[in-house]
């Protein structure tokens, strides 16, 4: 479950678990945009506890990393386009300060071996995945009503952190609220096409991790070993470039804890092909180096 982070306040939401009650969990620091792990790291392991939402980002694990892990409950964006009443969602624009996906390192020499790392995968939530009637409501921090969607969307939004709705428009939750329904959300802007990380950084898909930051400090540059070479799945810009291993520390999360990346692979599709591919359970990080400045 990818929970969310939020830009503003720097207020956040300890967030949903997986299935539980976003508004029941109690508030992180101002700079830990929170988020959590819902997916599980190994072969058929299960879901990680919770996650968390927060003012500045968004992360969290809701695929599992094994090979025949679930992906959780989330629903997946379209890759490209406006999303309307039957297309898909997708993003557009540019990724802000962290540059397109396929922009990485290349040349050079890895840093230091930091370890193994267990592996999990987030990604965007989209409504045209969930059925039912859209009855139930999500709210921005004045108790406006921002859209009314299917109760399982909601719960799912609230759960990734990130979702886009049928209309295009992208929602990350803002943080707890005293409005009927808590989480609340905002709208992400041009700039965050894929939703906010800690510190209002961009999310970019498959460039950004969350990460424990007593482990990983935010915006450290790493190299996953285990990705280098591999074809990323999806459509140019942010898809469909061989990777070559460099990371960064763009998100945190309530269950990212230790050795442990969750790795923002933007729709649940991105995930199902990299882990029927790859089946890693774990990387093998060291830092950037030369090799990813």
């Amino acid at each position: 479950m990818s929970s969310i982070r939020l830009l503003v306040a720097g207020v956040v939401l300890g967030a949903a678990g997986c299935g539980g009650d976003p508004a029941a969990v109690g508030v992180l620091p101002p700079e830990d945009g929170g988020a959590g792990a819902c997916g599980s790291a190994g072969a058929s392991g299960s879901a990680g506890a919770s996650g968390s939402a927060g003012a500045s980002g968004n992360a969290g694990a809701s695929g599992s990393a094994g090979a025949s892990g679930n992906a959780g409950a989330s629903g997946s964006a379209g890759a490209s386009g406006n999303a309307g009443a039957s297309g898909s969602a997708g993003a557009s624009g540019s990724a802000g300060a962290s540059g397109s996906a396929g922009a990485g390192g290349g040349a050079g020499t890895p840093g230091a071996l930091m370890g193994t790392f267990q592996l999990t995968y987030y990604w965007v939530a989209y409504e045209g995945e969930y059925s039912g009637a859209a009855t139930a409501p999500l709210y921005d921090e004045s108790c406006g009503v921002l859209a009314s969607v299917p109760s399982s969307f909601r719960s799912a939004i609230s759960l990734e952190g990130t979702g886009r709705l049928l209309d295009g428009r992208l929602l990350n939750v803002s943080g707890s609220c005293a409005c009927p329904y808590s989480p609340c959300f905002l709208v992400a802007d041009t700039a965050h096409p894929w939703g906010y990380g800690v510190q209002n950084r961009a999310l970019v898909p498959f460039r950004s991790i969350a990460v424990d930051k007593d482990v990983i400090p935010y915006g450290t540059r790493v190299y996953a070993q285990e990705l280098d070479g591999v074809t990323m799945p999806g459509e140019a810009p942010w898809g469909a470039f061989v990777h070559d291993g460099c990371l960064q520390a763009d998100d945190t999360g309530g269950a990212i804890v230790g050795a442990h990346i969750d790795f923002f692979a933007a729709l649940e599709e991105h995930y199902q092909t990299l882990d029927t591919q790859l089946g890693l359970s774990n990387v093998t990080l060291s830092a950037g180096g030369s090799r990813c400045p």
